[in-house]
């Protein structure tokens, strides 16, 4: 039997208990797993755990105090190539041709997910975007702003890189103009790139076998045409990190995340749904999954942050080209690479974990920055069992909350 093709789609910030839209999958042959959790509450350590298998303790991808941006991408590059790319690299050595259509500007070569062809998705303006528009992007993110960019590129004798810059800032100020008027209508926030990823599947010609991941936003922030730029969420995030409490006016910010998950679902089954129409359905691998959820008030707001059930309870659909396989126990997203391991035939575990390293950068926190609690920038790892719960803060080597009975003399797990 030849290679199967395999398809990993990431319905990005996804919530287990908000994925309803994807129980006609059922229907489609795919097989519905329990219990999952995402390693880490955010993008780019889950998706690492993802493609590695590891977790983020283990491939060392993950946010730190003093390490953001630029620097956190770099050091993303660095660990991947370090690992051959998980499996990008094993698939590309067993002759597949690996593929990668993504909206969120972290999972691309910029961090290390490194395919044979990539397609960027601006979840901004849409459109679809190349490796120098993001090469840009973080040429304005470590200077600061768009003018600074523009005079070292001049003072450096590089015009032609001065003029492509501006035309970047430009073309995307007048797509943002145009697309002004939509925003008066809520619906047209939760655009944020998915109609473009379908259109690109559509007209996707891959080489047999291949691996084609896909990252979908629309479960992402921004809920609402009231902070576009996220300036009041980030705003609320670190007044509830630096009392604990939520405010209440908060809420509204956040009040259309059911709306915005059901959009990021219906993405996927006509993703799906165009998979299919490709032929060989029945030798196919499709992986339906998020990468970490999103607190709406209950406990907390947003991710990154916290190791509460709403930022790790994720959604897991498989579609098997084969004899499905069973799950034994808990499942971990580190487990990707077992699903797609044709040699394996169950997948679980009796412990799973996630973890926070803290916080990076508290700048976009404002006002609230010097008043954030510094057991927000410790390193936490949640322990979850069938009969224990807890999240450990490994920086002060204690317990710190316990969600089921937990005692001290069942030993220490290695990424303790």
């Amino acid at each position: 039997m030849p290679k199967p093709n395999i398809v990993l789609i990431v319905l990005d910030t996804l919530r287990e208990d908000h994925a309803q839209g994807l129980e006609p999958l059922t229907q489609l042959g795919f097989v519905k797993y329990e219990n999952v959790y995402a390693p880490a509450p955010w993008t780019l350590p889950s998706h690492a755990s993802m493609f590695t298998g590891l977790y983020p303790s283990e491939h060392g991808i993950h946010e730190r105090r003093g390490t953001y941006g630029v620097d956190l991408a770099a050091l993303s590059r660095i660990r991947m190539a370090k690992l051959d790319g998980g499996i990008l690299g094993e698939l590309k050595a067993a002759g597949y041709t690996t593929y990668l259509i993504s909206a969120n500007p972290i999972i691309s070569q910029d961090f290390g997910f490194n395919a044979d062809v990539q397609y960027l998705v601006d979840p901004v303006t849409t459109k679809t975007m190349t490796v120098v528009y993001t090469k840009y992007d973080y040429m304005f993110a470590k200077h600061g702003s768009k003018l600074k960019v523009a005079l070292e590129l001049l003072r450096e004798s590089k015009y032609g890189m001065a003029l492509e810059a501006a035309k970047l800032y430009l073309e995307r100020r007048l797509r943002l103009i145009y697309r002004l008027p939509r925003y008066l209508s809520e619906r047209y926030v939760m655009k944020k790139g998915g109609d473009t990823i379908i259109r690109l599947v559509n007209h996707l010609k891959p080489q047999e076998p291949y691996f084609l991941c896909i990252n979908v936003m629309e479960a992402h922030s921004p809920y609402t045409r009231k902070d576009l730029v996220g300036r009041r969420q980030l705003s609320y995030v670190g007044e509830w990190l630096a009392t604990g409490q939520v405010n209440p006016k908060a809420l509204e910010l956040w009040r259309n995340y059911p709306l915005h998950a059901q959009e990021a679902t219906k993405i996927a089954i006509e993703i799906v749904h165009q998979i299919k129409q490709k032929g060989n359905w029945d030798n196919t691998l499709v992986i339906i999954t998020s990468d970490h959820g999103e607190l709406l008030g209950d406990g907390g707001l947003g991710h990154i942050y916290s190791l509460l059930d709403g930022n790790l309870r994720v959604p897991l659909y498989v579609k098997y080209p084969g004899k499905s396989k069973k799950q034994r126990g808990l499942l971990s997203l580190t487990e990707i690479p077992r699903i797609i391991d044709p040699n394996i035939d169950e997948i679980g575990r009796s412990v799973v974990f996630a973890e926070t390293h803290g916080i990076g950068d508290p700048e976009p926190f404002g006002k609230w920055k010097r008043y954030i609690n510094s057991r927000h920038y410790h390193h936490k790892i949640r322990v979850i069992s069938a009969k224990r719960d807890f999240i450990y803060n490994k920086t002060e080597d204690k317990v710190e909350k316990v969600f089921r009975e937990y005692t001290r003399d069942i030993g220490k797990p290695e990424i303790l």
